[in-house]
């Protein structure tokens, strides 16, 4: 979809303005679990999953972007293990929360973080270069320019460095076999590939927010990243906005997570997760051109 410069703008102070309300009481409701039943612990499995994917294909000490860093949660866990991380985001008390903790927890190397949305990573006065980068739990569904992500990140990063997306999906299958269970199909959450106010990313934050296959995510970032690899994140666990689920019998769901190590990155299944962790490989070198399948989806999604 074209968006003019102004409709930018005003998209990224929507943003600012729906994040801002709700950073107060973020961690409480999205944060570390806890015994007083504060925090989410489906999203303590997938951050805990997601920082062990980082780890294992960023070099050690790595500097590192994460975009969308929120509260600063997956951040400050690779500071702690010895990571340098600079984080982003478009709210300006997302950023204050997580500067507030860095301090509570006695970070004072290794972690910054600025005000700016994705889009613009080209104002970033840090030019790195980055060893990775990331943007977890639908970060990038909110963003209007993802051709100005891969830009900018074209521009930071090393070359051969990866950047992992985890990305909301068009499609759940947990979430329509659960929904056809009850009875209560027209429940199913929609997840539209057009632009449209809904559930952004792992918060419960309504904003301006678009659902993708991963092809249609991957087109934008053609020109500099090659695609190393999709998986499902997750598919045989609940969505995260059906927490509720996990949290009443997290024992009850770890058959689930070996179906999940099996399958999440099989062909078709791969697509059909609440999100999917996309791979991606800078490759510095021009790829190319869109095929004509590529460029239909990403237009009419």
């Amino acid at each position: 979809m074209s968006r003019t410069d102004a409709t930018t703008l005003q998209h990224y102070k929507t943003l600012e303005v729906r994040f801002d309300r709700a950073a107060q009481m973020y961690d409480a409701t999205f944060g570390p679990a806890d015994a007083d039943g504060h925090g989410n612990p489906l999203l303590d499995w997938l951050r805990a999953e997601h920082v062990r994917t980082l780890r294992e294909l960023l070099p050690a000490r790595a500097a590192v972007l994460d975009i969308g860093c929120g509260t600063g949660e997956e951040a400050l866990a690779l500071v702690r293990e010895g990571y340098s991380v600079l984080g982003i985001d478009v709210s300006p008390v997302m950023i204050r929360q997580a500067q507030t903790k860095a301090a509570v927890f006695g970070v004072r190397r290794g972690f910054t973080c600025r005000v700016l949305p994705a889009g613009q990573l080209g104002r970033l006065d840090e030019r790195g270069p980055f060893q990775g980068a990331y943007a977890s739990l639908g970060t990038l569904n909110t963003e209007p320019d993802l051709p100005g992500v891969a830009r900018g990140l074209h521009a930071l990063l090393e070359r051969g460095a990866p950047f992992v997306a985890t990305v909301m999906s068009r499609r759940c299958l947990f979430e329509i076999l659960w929904n056809l269970r009850r009875l209560k199909p027209a429940a199913t959450l929609k997840r539209s590939g057009m632009w449209a106010e809904g559930r952004a990313g792992a918060s419960a934050v309504t904003a301006p927010v678009r659902f993708y296959s991963p092809r249609a995510f991957a087109a934008p970032f053609r020109p500099y990243f090659a695609v190393e690899s999709v998986r499902a994140f997750p598919l045989w666990l609940p969505p995260v906005h059906l927490h509720e689920v996990y949290r009443d019998a997290p024992d009850g769901f770890a058959r689930a997570k070996r179906w999940d190590a099996r399958m999440s990155a099989w062909p078709v299944f791969r697509a059909l997760g609440d999100h999917f962790l996309m791979v991606l490989r800078h490759t510095a070198d021009p790829q190319p051109d869109l095929s004509q399948a590529d460029q239909d989806e990403l237009a009419n999604p």
